[in-house]
């Protein structure tokens, strides 16, 4: 993974200095694996941070794949200790989410991982990239896809990692099929969240004209936008020579934001 962005960086090196103690912030930077840069408790706790952090940029700076690793490592311990209680919302100007913000503006969201046994017991804090995957299928799992596992829409998750290797191995009428399935199996499900009646298959435009209908999504608060995408995603679909790749390309960017705009906005995350 890249390093993040520095803004990322300085915004966590301002939130350990007000949530860790002098020594705690030593073994911060040994934890991150930057023990190398750490200046040492003798110093006060913003001289520490920042001489500490600074270090470590222009290590970084130089290729140093260890600095690089261990300032993305830095900011993930400094939201783990600042990140909410599981139950808890992400309320607006708190620290988490003053650095969940910090972070989605470089193309990341925070996430915390539980046990799949005890979803009280916290496992590990992760970055997860906000665009579309690079490749199909790679381990490298998207904010998006997390939120597909966590909703149960199991559907919408293997149309979507079809729609992607359909895209890379340029079978594009196929990924335009994909893409169409995965986004009516987000609004349905929204919809049917939200009091809609499903009683068959293939009822996507049925679904968003519920909402808009019910106010849930007036058309001037993002209804306009999710029929205007319905409408596209039925032309030049999965017919042979009917599409491009700059289409698909197209077509995979706004329906990844816009199943992470309907998600957020109807179906987010309760805890941090």
């Amino acid at each position: 993974m890249r390093l993040v962005a520095s803004a990322v960086i300085g915004c966590a090196a301002d939130l350990a200095i007000g949530s860790f103690n002098a020594g705690d912030l030593n073994l911060l930077f040994i934890r991150a694996g930057l023990g190398a840069y750490a200046p040492g408790s003798a110093y006060g706790k913003s001289a520490l941070v920042s001489n500490g952090v600074q270090a470590s940029i222009r290590a970084a700076a130089e290729s140093d794949e260890a600095a690089i690793k261990g300032l993305n490592q830095f900011v993930l311990l400094v939201a783990e200790r600042i990140r909410p209680a599981e139950s808890d919302p992400v309320e607006p100007g708190t620290p988490f989410w003053k650095l969940r913000e910090a972070a989605r503006s470089d193309g990341f969201d925070l996430r915390p991982e539980y046990s799949s046994v005890d979803s009280q017991r916290f496992l590990r804090m992760r970055f997860l990239p906000l665009d579309e995957p690079l490749m199909p299928l790679s381990e490298e799992i998207t904010a998006l896809e997390d939120d597909f596992v966590r909703l149960g829409l199991t559907d919408a998750l293997t149309h979507y990692r079809q729609a992607v290797k359909f895209f890379v191995e340029q079978d594009f009428e196929g990924a335009n099929g994909q893409l169409r399935t995965m986004f009516e199996a987000v609004v349905t499900h929204v919809a049917v969240k939200l009091g809609f009646v499903r009683i068959k298959a293939g009822v996507g435009g049925q679904a968003i004209a519920y909402l808009v209908a019910e106010n849930h999504l007036p058309l001037r608060d993002g209804g306009d936008f999710v029929q205007g995408l319905w409408s596209i995603v039925h032309t030049n679909g999965p017919h042979p020579g009917t599409t491009t790749a700059g289409e698909v390309h197209f077509r995979l960017l706004t329906m990844t934001g816009a199943a992470r705009y309907l998600i957020d906005r109807f179906q987010p995350r309760v805890g941090p």
